[in-house]
């Protein structure tokens, strides 16, 4: 390896280490602007009066704002694995609608949508990266890796989760024509590097300004023989949820299409801001991303009865599908994660299990049914669970995926 290598490999290590940081700030602010947008909408403006319905009026106007955005932009987030596969088959995302897409991904959020946050914000990254691969010179070769490491970024910043951020990457070939033997060891180096920059960079704004550091730890273990007993079936009825997630989201999207066809995407919106609405009414914890709602479960699930945990956790994953089809367009990593340990807790309390250990394996088969990454389902569940239970983690994912 010359010098002048040498040099190139460190200049553009540099700039994968700046291009983690930029996109962990693009994260942070977009993450801010969510909170002040939700903290105006559900707790300052309803403060001054007490009106039950409340959620069904917002949800409704939400649905209606939303879909007159998308019909006068035409800027609709993609998915995480929507985003994937334009790119695999055009080699290309489009980046001209950048600033628009983050609205489009910022208005469900603040409206309540039972959703995430990371869908709409890898459109936009991915999107940024490949207008620097356009705009600068030598980087055009280099837009697969860029995409790679803005998405690994990305998924490390939203969730302060490193370890998920590459695991989740490189359990996907982005391109289905590369080969094993085509992967260099500089693509791992700068992804690290990229993941490093961009967790240091939020922690380093979040304890300057403030703000959230991940997912909610779950403790309490008193894993005993009855509970190793439960983990296989536990793990499968996981899976079974996982399954009822993929079976909604494709009889949904089926039903939404027929009405996007036939009335336009303002009804469509607007329906699944009212069925959002009435659902968050009479089961809140069904509403919002769920990052929060894992705390309340977490810290009061004493006070709710079993079924009530286990039917929000299993209408959230129809919701949260009913949203994303509708229009209301996200991500479903956070809804699912809670959906797990929702129903988790709530079968725990029924079967006298432990409640931590029965909603790490049901949320390991569930998002390993929907992930179908065993690793990096892995990596981000231990933001929440003990690594003692990463050997049940592990299987019920396996089994899931």
């Amino acid at each position: 390896m010359t010098k002048r290598t040498v040099a190139n490999n460190f200049l553009y290590y540099i700039f994968c280490g700046f291009s983690g940081a930029v996109t962990s700030l693009i994260v942070w602010l977009f993450l801010k602007l969510m909170g002040l947008g939700i903290g105006l909408v559900w707790d300052t403006i309803p403060s001054n009066f007490d009106f039950k319905f409340y959620p069904i009026i917002v949800c409704t106007a939400g649905g209606i704002i939303l879909g007159i955005w998308q019909k006068l932009t035409n800027a609709v987030p993609d998915e995480l694995d929507e985003v994937m596969k334009k790119v695999k088959k055009d080699k290309f995302y489009p980046y001209n609608k950048v600033l628009l897409l983050c609205i489009s991904a910022l208005l469900p959020l603040v409206f309540g949508g039972s959703l995430g946050p990371e869908a709409g914000l890898t459109g936009v990254i991915v999107g940024l990266c490949y207008w620097a691969g356009s705009h600068m010179k030598d980087a055009k070769s280099k837009i697969p890796e860029l995409m790679q490491i803005g998405i690994s970024a990305t998924l490390s910043a939203v969730f302060y989760a490193p370890l998920f951020g590459l695991a989740s990457v490189n359990e996907e070939r982005l391109d289905s024509e590369e080969k094993p033997t085509d992967i260099r060891s500089t693509k791992l180096i700068s992804n690290i590097i990229a993941v490093l920059f961009a967790a240091g960079t939020l922690f380093l704004l979040n304890s300057i300004f403030g703000g959230s550091m991940g997912l909610p730890r779950l403790g309490g273990y008193n894993i005993t023989n009855f509970e190793r007993l439960w983990g296989i079936p536990l793990a499968l009825l996981g899976a079974v949820c996982g399954f009822l997630f993929i079976i909604s989201s494709k009889i949904f999207g089926k039903f939404f299409a027929l009405i996007q066809g036939k009335l336009g995407i303002i009804i469509s919106t607007t329906l699944g801001g009212i069925i959002l609405g009435v659902m968050g009414t009479y089961l809140p914890l069904t509403m919002f991303s769920g990052e929060e709602s894992i705390t309340v479960v977490k810290e009061s699930f004493a006070e709710f009865a079993p079924w009530i945990l286990i039917i929000s956790g299993v209408l959230k994953l129809i919701l949260t599908n009913i949203c994303i089809k509708s229009g209301w367009k996200g991500g479903h990593f956070f809804p699912v994660i809670f959906c797990g340990v929702s129903i988790g807790y709530g079968v725990a309390m029924l079967g006298g299990l432990d409640t931590a250990f029965c909603a790490a394996v049901i949320t390991a088969g569930l998002l390993g049914v929907t992930m179908k990454k065993p690793l990096a389902v892995t990596m981000l569940l231990l933001l929440c669970f003990d690594a003692r239970v990463i050997p049940w983690i592990l299987l019920a994912a396996f089994l899931g995926s």
